[in-house]
């Protein structure tokens, strides 16, 4: 196995001391040391005495030798044994081409042990990676080449899709709660949104360098590499600083997980969804408006979701930073490892969420207890439905719920979750006036009134509103008002006059409550 020059300094570094170092990069690469009792001996034997791409350990050697190597430095790592104190060449190492170290070494016996040392530095990178060719010729899967590499490089390992979808991980034991982005109870949403909103995160979107994030994202730093799948960034492998030290130097390493990762990624078997053969039955109900919904409902309770069942649907809506970063995949396995007995699927842009209340054995206020935070923290949007018995209404459910969504943003935008419950009455109003507006539907009487206010700078229309609001109760309605009874009684006598009623039928007091929000609704639109 090839080792950077950064990888062999920081293990030897460990051990030795180096006096100088020059040209490291984590990018070379270099096969096991040669012993070499100085230079020019070896360069003079003829042009090609070098191999290139090896580690060359020199003993011995003055400030004239470099001249005779400085052509053939380029893909050599030169590791210089020299006693500290002694002369150094650092007016000479500006026109050196290669890598190089000087070590604190010059008796024989010392450079001997110092070749050991720098062998079993190889022994344990092959070793490496001789195990993870075994696990690719076993086809051991993608948790345990993880596996390996975090004990190998003593830190925990992750690889997940961009979407944050979980695909493997290890060492994750060793991680502190805060900066394990999968717990028990799915995404760490807190580690997700510091990521979402880290300028080095987004940067990094098709790149192919190592990128490392701070500690204040998770508490502990990490080192970052996409994968790419037919060329294009599918996946990110994460290298989690918790036990030891992340350096430049394990790039090397990480290259060559990272070309099996790959490899695994473009190979792997799509893997089977379970709930696949729900979801079609769910967007055909969507989609279908002439789908045979008795077909529909012996394919659900085949399934398990039977038609005496109660039913709820959630619509998400997804922001700019959902659709950036935060796919509707990962959002349906997160709503999915919550709440088992659901489904969700992307539907006309939207996620749509329908709930099995029964199996679940929950009510509204519980199910969405269960994503409240997630829904907040994601910035998304939501709207449900009301629950309901059957199959016969789910395609409503899902009208009902898109309905909360699309009502409640325009009434409340500063909400994240609305109910159908909510705004049914205001989706009432906004149906009856699609095709005549408010004051053209209203209690003609009403209008009577309001104009008399205006000519007259009378306050009939605000006495009449509370004599409703108080259920027709004149002591109330006073009081409400900070009038006198026998006021409010002379107001509700002219307004009694003025709309030609006594207000004493049920239907009539219905139709000036309604009037009443339909001039509110036109009001608000103006």
């Amino acid at each position: 196995m090839r080792l950077s020059s950064v990888y062999l300094y920081e293990k030897i570094k460990e051990k030795y001391e180096i006096l100088e170092k020059g040209n490291l990069s984590g990018s070379d690469g270099y096969l096991r040391p040669f012993l070499c009792c100085g230079i020019n001996k070896q360069g003079k034997k003829s042009e090609d005495g070098f191999r290139t791409g090896h580690v060359y350990v020199i003993q011995g050697y003055d400030a004239e030798e470099w001249e005779a190597v400085g052509s053939k430095t380029e893909d050599i790592f030169w590791i210089f044994c020299r006693k500290k104190g002694t002369a150094g060449f650092e007016d000479e190492a500006d026109n050196f081409k290669g890598a190089f170290v000087c070590i604190d070494l010059e008796d024989l016996e010392e450079i001997a042990e110092f070749m050991n040392d720098v062998q079993e530095i190889f022994d344990g990178a092959d070793e490496w990676e001789r195990k993870i060719h075994d696990l690719m010729l076993e086809h051991a899967g993608m948790d345990w080449i993880l596996r390996v590499t975090s004990e190998f490089l003593q830190n925990p390992l992750t690889v997940m899709g961009l979407d944050f979808t979980f695909v493997a991980e290890a060492g994750s034991e060793y991680l502190p709660l805060r900066a394990r982005l999968y717990t028990d109870d799915g995404l760490n949403m807190e580690y997700v949104n510091a990521l979402l909103q880290n300028e080095t995160y987004r940067d990094m979107a098709d790149t192919h360098e190592y990128v490392m994030f701070p500690t204040y994202i998770s508490g502990c730093r990490s080192m970052n590499r996409n994968l790419f799948v037919d060329e294009k960034a599918t996946h990110r492998l994460v290298l989690t600083e918790c036990r030891t030290e992340i350096t430049p130097g394990v790039i090397c390493v990480l290259d060559i997980l990272v070309e099996k990762l790959e490899y695994l990624l473009t190979h792997e078997a799509e893997e089977e969804d379970p709930d696949r053969d729900m979801e079609q039955i769910f967007v055909r109900v969507l989609s279908d408006r002439t789908a045979d919904y008795l077909q529909v409902s012996r394919e659900l309770s085949e399934l398990g979701w039977s038609g005496n069942h109660e039913y709820m649907c959630l619509i998400l809506q997804i922001t700019y930073l959902n659709q950036q970063n935060l796919s509707t995949r990962a959002i349906c396995r997160y709503i999915k490892k919550k709440l088992e007995d659901s489904v969700s699927f992307l539907y006309q842009d939207e996620i749509v969420v329908f709930f099995d209340m029964t199996r679940l054995g929950m009510n509204q206020e519980e199910v969405a207890g269960k994503l409240i935070y997630f829904i907040r923290d994601t910035y998304l949007k939501a709207g449900y439905s009301r629950v309901m018995e059957g199959h016969m209404n789910l395609r409503r459910q899902y009208v009902q719920a898109k309905t909360a969504l699309d009502v409640g943003s325009r009434k409340k935008p500063y909400l994240w979750i609305h109910y159908f419950s909510q705004v049914a009455l205001t989706y009432i109003l906004e149906q009856s006036t699609r095709r005549l507006p408010g004051s053209m539907i209203c209690h003609e009487g009403l209008l009577e009134l309001k104009k008399h206010d205006e000519e007259n700078e009378t306050q009939y229309m605000e006495t009449l509103r509370a004599y409703l609001e108080e259920h027709l109760s004149a002591t109330q309605a006073a009081r409400e008002l900070f009038i006198h009874r026998s006021t409010f009684l002379y107001r509700l006598d002219r307004i009694k006059e003025i709309l030609q009623s006594d207000l004493d039928d049920p239907e009539e007091i219905f139709y000036l409550e309604l009037s009443f929000r339909l001039l509110e609704q036109e009001e608000e639109k103006e």
